[in-house]
Formats: C-alpha cells, structure tokens, sequence
C-alpha cells in the first residue's frame, strides 16, 4: 500500500471529506486529491500539518507500520503534544527544519535497514519526551 493509499483509507474511515481534510492541513484540493491518488508525496510542513491537526502517525502513513494515530504515552505534561503547544509553528516555517524532515522522509522512504535504525535509534536519544526518567548525559559525572 502507498503513503496515497494509506491517506485515503484513513481520511475516509474518518468520514473526512477531502474538502474537510484540505482546509484542516492547509493544502489545496487539488494537491490532496494528487497526494491521495500517488501523483505526488507530501512535503514536510503537509506532514507536519497532518500529525499536528490529524493526529496521524508519520511513520505509519510513510511505511505502513505502527499505530495509524499518533501515540501520545510518550508525552508527559511537561512536554505537551505539538497541536497543543502554537510555540512550536515557527519551527515548520523554518527553511533548514523543513530540509531536515524532508531527509528523514527520503530515508523512511529509501534508505536501508541499517540507516533507518541509526536513524531510529537517533530520534529515540534525542527526543526529551522519550528521556524524562533517565539522566541526561550531561549530568552524568557531576555527582
């Protein structure tokens, strides 16, 4: 199945109209109807609009694996989800930010085993939600 696929499905098993999805996302009808039919792939800030005001996992929609919603465990009241938190908008206006995402969908897409777990494996140790409980690195060594 195909990121359009998967977006489709689950815009209508949400009894979304593309309309709806569209004017919620920020993109035209045109540009969804050319996602949704594999004619185009999202770009980084349609991603982050979908994650921010959908609630779809990334990672599902771009490999078809993990939950189809985000998974919000992981997120403490310290560290509220993005849709929650305006502060983090200008980060996705952010030319250099919007590169970085793009890079991490070419390497969903893309890469290899190897370099989807070291990417993996980066996120996982720099993401603050995922490292609440553990020290940080540099704390360790000034008791």
């Amino acid at each position: 199945m195909t990121v359009g696929k998967r977006l489709r499905g689950w815009r209508k098993s949400s009894s979304m109209k593309l309309v709806e999805l569209s004017s919620k996302i920020h993109v035209s009808q045109g540009s969804l109807s050319d996602l949704e039919n594999d004619k185009s792939l999202p770009s980084a800030t349609t991603l982050a609009n979908l994650c921010l005001y959908a609630d779809i996992n990334i990672y599902w929609l771009l490999t078809g694996q993990g939950p189809v919603l985000r998974v919000d465990e992981a997120i403490s009241d310290d560290h509220p989800r993005p849709s929650e938190n305006m502060d983090a908008m200008p980060a996705l206006r952010d030319q250099k930010m919007k590169e970085m995402v793009e890079r991490f969908i070419r390497v969903c897409l893309h890469g290899d085993p190897q370099k989807k777990a070291h990417l993996e494996g980066f996120l996982a140790g720099a993401d603050p939600a995922m490292n609440l409980g553990s020290k940080r690195a540099a704390d360790i060594g000034k008791n």
